[in-house]
């Protein structure tokens, strides 16, 4: 699969490209993407599953405070909690709640006996669990109520959710036509822009999707849909606009713009899936460490192989732009996002000098350059202006000739000339 090549003003004086920059260039052209904007990279969900044997005194208590029936209430490792039943496709029968607090505990298995050794426990925490705390204290209260509640504990794997939110992207029309996936189960939801009754028949006018999910929860399972209102329907906005809130672009101007909506793309682990992971020995995409010897049993052993798992999942389905090609935007969310790293440098602040002045020889490296990459990608002339115009260094690039009184049938001869010479003499970068 062909990529794109990126480069950023500062990276064009170099003549070199730079990793995080929002120019993107390949046979198929040029695309300016600083309008896209992340806001927010992070863990959505945990499921954190140990086997072990019941503790049976802990167990009766909260099992006799479920026979009192609905809205029973019990007070253990220093919180109130809900206790009901386990729903059928959770695998355990009964569970205690703390929507408060955000998390879920499930147990004992239906398909293990009580007394006997297994994955009698799981504990999920929600989004507002885990970003009030960081990974290790999230793994220490699990593991302390599992301690609690297990005899001989062990770790038995976890399922994690890994949430992208942005801004300046948004599924395409052609999005499924361009979309690449093995996943066999798709479910597609469009908005609906108007709706007209007429006479007693009802028209309706469907808008872009705007929930679009692959795979199964088993699985490897993706998740693109419209956050900003799936937050209003579930009355957490105010929650999200906080986390996103802190976003910043180039200049640390925020990034967060309240008038428009935010887009998710989540990505679910199943433990299987990562199971399967830690048995390739996968390595962090920054360090080059490998896994220890746990694998990912636990939450916590995931962490520093975070991004890289986003960076498979992100293969695995994938939006193309052409055939050979992938999409340059979903390029991007792909190399971008950081999970629990340091933030990526466009998030820096850069300080620019006034068009022209003082920075000439700046500005003819980065055209050389430029220049350079547009021969070797066959652009033509009129392709390689337009794309001038769009590069970010147009400004600076016009003031430049203007004053030295090109006009712009002079600057396109200008370019013409260096695009010859550069495929004719061997000079394409």
């Amino acid at each position: 699969m062909s990529r794109w090549e990126r480069y950023s003003p500062s990276s064009l004086i170099e003549g070199q490209q730079d990793s995080f920059g929002r120019l993107f260039i390949s046979t198929k052209g040029q695309r300016e993407l600083d309008a896209i904007r992340i806001l927010h990279a992070g863990v959505d969900t945990v499921r954190q599953l140990y086997r072990g044997l019941p503790c049976q005194s802990q167990f009766d208590q909260i099992i006799t405070a479920y026979q009192e029936g609905r809205g029973a209430t019990i007070d253990l490792f220093g919180t109130t909690w809900a206790v009901g039943a386990g729903a059928s496709g959770s695998g355990f029968r009964y569970r205690l709640q703390n929507n408060t607090l955000g998390v879920i505990i499930f147990f004992q298995a239906r398909h293990v006996k009580i007394d006997a050794f297994g994955t009698h426990l799981k504990i999920e925490l929600s989004p507002h669990f885990i970003h009030e705390l960081d990974p290790s204290e999230c793994q220490s209260f699990m593991d302390n109520i599992a301690k609690h509640m297990l005899f001989g504990l062990e770790p038995a794997g976890c399922a994690i959710h890994l949430a992208l939110d942005v801004q300046g992207w948004e599924p395409p029309r052609d999005f499924m036509d361009r979309f690449v996936t093995r996943s066999k189960k798709i479910m597609k939801i469009d908005g609906i822009d108007s709706m007209t009754l007429d006479q007693g028949n009802i028209a309706t006018t469907y808008g872009r999707a705007e929930t679009l999910m692959f795979g199964t929860a088993g699985a490897l399972q993706c998740a693109i849909y419209n956050k900003t209102k799936e937050a209003h329907h579930r009355d957490k906005i105010h929650f999200w606009e906080n986390i996103w809130s802190h976003a910043t672009t180039d200049d640390l101007g925020p990034a967060y713009d309240p008038d428009a909506d935010v887009w998710r793309i989540e990505m679910r682990f199943h433990q299987s899936v990562l199971a399967e992971f830690a048995r390739a020995i996968p390595c962090n995409v920054d360090t080059g460490e490998v896994l220890d010897d746990n694998g990912f049993a636990r939450f916590s052993d995931t962490i520093p192989h975070l991004t890289g798992l986003w960076r498979s999942a992100l293969q695995s389905y994938r939006l193309d732009h052409s055939r050979g090609l992938i999409d340059p935007a979903w390029q991007l969310l792909q190399d971008d996002a950081r999970f629990y790293c340091d933030a990526p440098d466009w998030l820096y602040k850069r300080a620019r000098k006034a068009p022209g002045l003082g920075n000439e020889k700046n500005v003819c490296l980065a055209f050389g350059n430029l220049i350079s990459i547009y021969a070797r990608q066959g652009f033509r002339t009129h392709e390689a202006i337009r794309f001038l115009q769009r590069s970010g260094m147009w400004e600076d690039l016009a003031e430049y000739y203007r004053r030295r009184g090109f006009d712009n049938a002079a600057f396109r001869q200008l370019v013409e000339q260096k695009l010859i010479e550069r495929r004719l003499l061997g000079r394409a970068a």
